[in-house]
């Protein structure tokens, strides 16, 4: 018998979050998107569970035997109800914008990625090294990461502006899925709006609120209508379920008025916030001739923002929304792309501090402002994950504070020289 011994590889897909199950999952090679994290199914199906019950339970206990109530789940419930379900359906299974294995930068961007300074563990020599070079994701296969794309932990992929992560949908929120996230919750605070409408007409109906110990007093009752006593634990549950929708739902459609108009997913907003960016547009959005969360041709309402469907930018600016170039058919291979062989330059690590002065002299060039924020934001980047620490403190990186210390040692012993040779002339020209 022969036994084939095959070693363990950074690869599994399983090991960094991407899961498949035939042609569904979020690996690199899934024909088919969804994340199949337990808790994410979990939370998604109570999601649709939740919609489904009060679609049914309203319809069962609240429209009965009252014509007005009966033109509100008509008209106005059920289409809500059926464009949430219909969002969060599209919402966990459309792909957010996950950076395909083999895309290569834009080439109007190549230059800058290629002169970027990137800071990363070297697995061979140990501690770290710093190289000109693209920004790569390890988690992802060292496969390309665009400046404006995040690593999600949960699908094990890099998505394009990414927002969040929502249980409740199951799924990264990113630029292709962001606009059915938003509209799940419009439509679930909007049909939320009319259960609580729906309550409040057979409370009033019913007279629920008539205490029982004033109609005992007065031997007066409640006009008996059909049906008021019946369902009553139905109803409760209902508007229990109702008004934490309401207030859950209305609390985030505050928060995401503000990515409409910026064009900024959270995650950028925040660390554009915090100061973590190497210039200020360094996440900002590409164009402003149309919205990057509903897409489209303009960037005012229409009519498309209100329907779950896909969102399609532009050809002229979809590479540059992306981030990216990828053809699957014909023009790059399913590998991580590589960059020329000069791009990489110089390498340090814990014990060697020869790369400061070369480091300094290439962040030197673009100026003294630009040297010092270069600098700055070394200390806070990890390009393992691509994400800023959430300090820009050199405090968290060791061997960076070990490497200025030097460089802080090697210029006051040159100006500690500098000044013995200046009193040694001084001292020379009076004798």
């Amino acid at each position: 018998y022969k036994i084939k011994i095959v070693p363990l590889s950074t690869s599994n897909s399983n090991a960094m979050g991407r899961s498949k199950l035939g042609s569904v999952g979020t690996d690199f090679n899934s024909r088919h998107w969804l994340s199949l994290d337990p808790c994410g199914l979990l939370c998604l199906s109570f999601s649709f569970s939740l919609h489904l019950f009060a679609l049914f339970a309203s319809g069962f206990t609240l429209i009965s035997h009252h014509l007005l109530a009966q033109i509100l789940y008509g008209v106005l419930y059920v289409p809500f109800a059926l464009l949430a379900l219909w969002s969060l359906l599209v919402a966990c299974t459309t792909d957010p914008g996950a950076v395909p294995m083999g895309a290569r930068p834009v080439p109007a961007q190549l230059a800058a990625e290629s002169d970027s300074i990137v800071t990363e563990r070297d697995a061979a020599r140990g501690g770290l090294r710093r190289r000109r070079g693209i920004r790569r994701c390890r988690k992802c296969n060292d496969n390309y990461k665009p400046a404006r794309a995040h690593h999600d932990s949960v699908t094990g992929r890099c998505v394009v502006k990414m927002d969040h992560y929502c249980p409740w949908v199951g799924n990264a929120v990113g630029i292709m899925n962001h606009k059915f996230f938003i509209l799940f919750i419009l439509y679930t605070f909007l049909t939320a709006i009319v259960s609580l409408t729906l309550i409040l007409i057979r409370v009033i109906r019913c007279q629920y609120y008539v205490p029982l110990d004033s109609s005992a007093i007065n031997n007066t009752s409640p006009p008996a209508h059909s049906g008021c006593n019946s369902n009553t634990m139905i109803i409760f549950v209902l508007g229990i379920i109702t008004l934490l929708f309401f207030f859950f739902t209305f609390c985030m459609l505050l928060e995401q008025t503000e990515a409409i108009s910026t064009n900024m997913s959270k995650i950028a907003r925040m660390k554009t916030r915090a100061g973590m960016v190497s210039h200020p547009n360094e996440y900002a959005p590409v164009a402003t001739e149309f919205n990057e969360v509903f897409g489209g041709e303009h960037p005012s309402l229409s009519w498309h923002w209100l329907l779950p469907l896909k969102v399609k930018f532009p050809e002229w600016a979809m590479d540059n929304i992306m981030g990216y170039e990828w053809d699957p058919g014909t023009m790059f291979d399913a590998v991580p792309y590589q960059e020329p062989a000069d791009a990489d330059c110089d390498n340090s690590t814990a014990s060697g501090v020869s790369g400061v002065s070369s480091l300094g002299g290439r962040l030197s060039e673009g100026g003294g402002a630009a040297s010092e924020a270069g600098l700055g934001q070394l200390g806070g980047m990890d390009v393992e994950t691509g994400n800023m620490n959430l300090g820009n403190n050199l405090d968290h990186e060791p061997l960076e504070q070990e490497l200025l210390e030097a460089e802080e040692k090697e210029m006051l012993v040159s100006s500690s020289k500098s000044d013995s040779m200046v009193k040694k002339r001084t001292t020379g020209s009076f004798t």
